[in-house]
């Protein structure tokens, strides 16, 4: 049995833990992963989120690098006495606080930049992902080191005219540079999900000042709403003359939403802010 399994499961005997499915939780004990994910991160130097960090794994092996602080945010109060002791133990280099993540405002919380790294809870993946991708330029996190479901990753780096190419797909790549780190088998997790995970790294873009997010994120959401309808469909629902639009930004509307591209749905929301003012 792997050593770092075993030291898993001494950690939970301990304290008394197991994995909640209301949390979305899976363990990961996997100590080339641990490393892979660590180092991938560049985390050195920098200010650290964790989210979620559970039995600390992860977060022993963050605090073992020359990071400047590390702030976890745990949900689950089952944790507290294993947050205690890492306080305990890195008192100037490590705080926690315990809150759903989802609630918490991070730019208002942390007075510098900021990178994450996680073992995302399966079931807060998505809009935590969104919630970093639509915050105003300058952004003020760095760098995103996340494991997410396989699907869910697939679906961010998916190319346009591919099944899995959505809104998730052109929010991401419009903001942001995305890369796959590598793929994790559920034998890695204590309990084993029922799927495979997949360590992506993530990078934002700058100075992407026009469109606004509001407005990009409101024609990328009507196009995708109706993704079997053509766009003269879709975007029926806009305040504006989609004829016109279609024929200024030079877009077919007998095309369907995964066949734009992300400089497609740029120039689309450009021509849709000029034709509202």
């Amino acid at each position: 049995m792997n050593s770092n399994n075993e030291s898993l499961k001494r950690i939970l005997k301990k304290y008394n833990l197991k994995a909640k499915k209301r949390f979305g939780q899976n363990f990961l004990h996997d100590k080339n992963i641990i490393n892979q994910i660590v180092k991938s991160s560049s985390c050195d130097g920098r200010f650290i989120v964790e989210v979620g960090p559970g039995p600390g794994l992860l977060t022993n092996a963050i605090l073992e690098k020359e990071t400047k602080k590390v702030l976890a945010i745990e949900t689950d109060k089952t944790f507290l006495p294993i947050l205690e002791e890492l306080k305990e133990k890195h008192p100037k280099k490590f705080e926690f606080i315990l809150n759903d993540v989802l609630k918490v405002d991070l730019d208002k919380l942390i007075s510098e930049n900021y990178s994450v790294i996680s073992n995302l809870p399966y079931n807060i993946s998505v809009p935590f992902i969104i919630s970093l991708l639509i915050k105003e330029q300058p952004v003020k996190w760095e760098k995103l080191t996340l494991t997410v479901q396989k699907e869910v990753a697939d679906r961010m780096m998916a190319k346009v005219n591919t099944k899995q190419y959505g809104r998730l797909s052109v929010l991401t790549q419009w903001r942001c540079r995305i890369k796959k780190i590598c793929e994790i088998k559920p034998s890695c997790f204590i309990p084993p999900p029922k799927v495979i995970s997949t360590v992506i790294s993530i990078e934002p873009k700058k100075n992407i000042l026009t469109p606004s997010v509001e407005n990009f994120q409101k024609i990328v959401s009507y196009a995708f709403g109706f993704r079997r309808k053509t766009l003269k469909k879709s975007l029926s629902k806009l305040e504006i003359d989609i004829n016109k639009l279609a024929d200024f930004c030079e877009i077919d509307l007998s095309l369907r939403a995964q066949n734009l591209s992300v400089d497609d749905y740029i120039n689309l929301t450009i021509g849709y802010e000029k034709f509202l003012k």
